[in-house]
């Protein structure tokens, strides 16, 4: 039988998580998650906050990949409506030759130009499936965890989708 648990039983505290100010450079985002990547974190995503510490999004590999990308390489996101996208892979032939002197540039400018608003967030005392119907209703992979207003960790997709997989494959 599956116990309910709740956020805190899973959550990452901020602490752990990596964090960074709204106004550090995006080359700044690069270093802190690749460091954490060679310390075997494996964290996908970085927290921003302000200067008063209250939350303003999050910075994934994704945004911090279009924030590098050369400008005219940029597809605006198809409609659900119109269908397969055409396949354009062959303009990454253009991006090598221009993506060092374009990501040069990119690399200086504050993150606070290309990180993701966050979507939702949940309590330390909300239930595991409170969380799992967020992560999913709103295709993020992170959430963050909020107590008295202030931000003390996330609760991730991965460690959200190992608990509910062991509850569900319990009785196999």
């Amino acid at each position: 039988m599956w116990k309910a648990k709740k956020v805190r039983d899973l959550m990452v505290s901020l602490k752990e998580y990596p964090s960074i100010r709204e106004t550090q450079s995006i080359k700044e985002a690069f270093t802190i998650l690749k460091k954490n990547f060679e310390e075997g974190r494996g964290y996908r995503s970085i927290l921003v906050l302000d200067e008063k510490n209250q939350l303003k999004g999050v910075l994934s590999m994704i945004d911090l990949l279009r924030a590098v990308e050369p400008k005219f390489l940029k597809l605006s996101k198809p409609s659900a409506y119109q269908g397969l996208v055409q396949d354009d892979s062959t303009l990454s032939i253009l991006w090598e030759d221009l993506f060092f002197e374009e990501s040069q540039k990119a690399l200086q400018r504050p993150i606070k130009e290309v990180l993701t608003p966050i979507k939702a967030v949940v309590t330390p005392e909300d239930s595991l499936t409170k969380a799992c119907f967020l992560l999913v209703s709103t295709d993020s992979r992170i959430l963050p965890v909020i107590e008295s207003g202030k931000v003390i960790g996330v609760i991730r997709l991965l460690d959200v989708f190992k608990e509910i997989s062991e509850a569900v494959l319990e009785d196999q």
